[in-house]
């Protein structure tokens, strides 16, 4: 009996997530034998319905939500002997996962997207004892991310975040660090640090270096200036689709990554756009750790 618990964050994006219960109800019977909806009130539910599901060894899980639900599924079914396979519909505001996967940002063209017969083995990074699906970074422009209220997210969305990281890219802050990963080490000043898994933010893809969703491995890019044209110059680079070429930038690709702060200021780590832990930190990127559905318009 293939069994399938859909969590529904209500509160996610524009809550348009409301509208498409029916809809994805509907199709989902074509392919499992029973589904269980589950209602998200709080932070962390979403964890807990997923190792629910892990326990009872639901063949599936569908995320209604947006990263940060998907994150909270990720991290409920990550220790699992029994992992259920993940659909995602994005009803958030960010939704980089989705996009990630090719996923459509349209619900009612994702839903029927999905016949349930291609999947992909993913990575995850794991930051302390916190998981993280796609980037973990520290900076000025992750800082203002974590400033956008959840009014300003459910009215305009990933403008939000645009508008509060555009403001403070013109902040000049640096941070002095010390960083140890298995492929080289940097100690010195940082402006802007990024841990990505991906190779792409949506369908930008802003380096041609370790592409990759499944080996194990993530991009390390520090920006060491932060003075605001050296800051373009670099934006110019990420649009180019050679972030790594710029001047200013030091890259490597690694598995284990630690991170301390040289002059014990307290530093917290961005993970998919919610604060994380204060450095120190150490950061794995765990292989093929969770199995997603693809849609079936889904190429490589």
């Amino acid at each position: 009996m293939k069994d399938i618990m859909v969590i529904i964050n209500p509160k996610a994006g524009n809550e348009s997530s409301r509208t498409i219960k029916k809809q994805l109800v509907s199709h989902l019977k074509n392919y499992f034998d029973n589904i269980q909806l589950k209602i998200t009130k709080k932070a962390g539910d979403a964890e807990l319905f997923a190792i629910q599901a892990a326990q009872n060894e639901y063949e599936a899980i569908c995320s209604v939500g947006g990263d940060g639900t998907v994150n909270e599924i990720f991290h409920g079914i990550v220790g699992q002997s029994h992992r259920p396979k993940v659909m995602i519909i994005p009803s958030g505001t960010g939704n980089l996962m989705a996009r990630v996967l090719k996923i459509s940002a349209i619900r009612t063209w994702a839903i029927k997207s999905f016949e349930f017969n291609k999947t992909k083995l993913i990575d995850i990074g794991l930051c302390n004892d916190r998981v993280f699906n796609l980037f973990a970074s520290i900076g000025p422009i992750p800082d203002a991310m974590h400033e956008v209220t959840s009014e300003e997210k459910k009215w305009f969305g990933l403008l939000a975040y645009l508008k509060n990281s555009m403001a403070n890219l013109a902040t000049s802050e640096e941070y002095d660090l010390d960083i140890q990963t298995n492929n080289g080490n940097y100690q010195g000043k940082v402006d802007h640090l990024v841990i990505s898994i991906t190779n792409k933010l949506g369908s930008l893809v802003f380096t041609k270096e370790n592409q990759s969703l499944s080996n194990g491995k993530a991009n390390l890019f520090i920006l060491k200036d932060s003075n605001f044209i050296p800051r373009l110059a670099t934006l110019s680079s990420a649009l180019s689709g050679r972030v790594e070429q710029s001047g200013q930038i030091e890259h490597c690709i690694a598995s284990n990554i630690s991170i301390a702060s040289l002059d014990q200021q307290e530093i917290f780590v961005d993970l998919d756009g919610e604060k994380g832990p204060a450095l120190p930190v150490k950061i794995q990127i765990l292989k093929q750790q969770i199995e997603v559905y693809l849609p079936k318009t889904y190429k490589d």
